[in-house]
């Protein structure tokens, strides 16, 4: 427990109140757990992670200063291709239809951002990327279902009333 000593179990408690993040506050809780006398093992259990994890989130306490051990320090990337106010404000657009901006579409699609983006920032992104902005603006990408020309649509009528009268088991 040496890297704890210099730490009370009432500043961790603190510290725990002041954490924000999911990750950083699994820290805390495993330092509290650690201070009240917890093994390793227990702890990595109880935190779903390996034993050299805990070892490692411990290290952090002794090694910085208790305000900054749960956190992760800043990594290196690639600077973004949008800037702050430009990515804001394609967010703001993400949330109102396509059809205010002057598109024929009713819903956005990945396609349909990209073409945005480029049209209006002249920026070029992946369909990836584009997945990944649309994720982060809180929308799903999702295709439309083929139906199937040769259906009967009384039969799928009624089997759609049968799959909601059973699915309510």
């Amino acid at each position: 427990m040496g890297r704890l000593d210099g730490i009370t179990l009432e500043e961790l408690h603190e510290l725990r109140e002041q954490t924000a993040g999911e990750i950083p506050r699994e820290r805390v809780l495993a330092a509290i757990g650690r201070k009240q006398g917890d093994n390793l093992d227990t702890l990595a259990e109880r935190h779903d992670v390996v034993e050299k994890t805990i070892r490692n989130w411990l290290d952090r306490f002794g090694n910085e200063p208790i305000e900054q051990a749960p956190y992760d320090q800043p990594r290196p990337g690639r600077p973004s291709k949008l800037e702050d106010d430009q990515r804001e404000e394609l967010f703001e657009h993400l949330q109102d239809p396509p059809t205010e901006l002057g598109y024929e579409q009713q819903a956005w699609s990945t396609k349909l951002l990209l073409y945005h983006v480029k049209e209006e920032y002249g920026v070029e992104y992946s369909k990836g990327h584009g997945r990944k902005l649309m994720g982060k603006a809180g929308l799903s990408c999702r295709t439309a279902r083929p139906r199937n020309h040769k259906a009967d649509p009384e039969k799928e009528a009624e089997f759609q009333q049968t799959v909601q009268k059973n699915g309510t088991n």
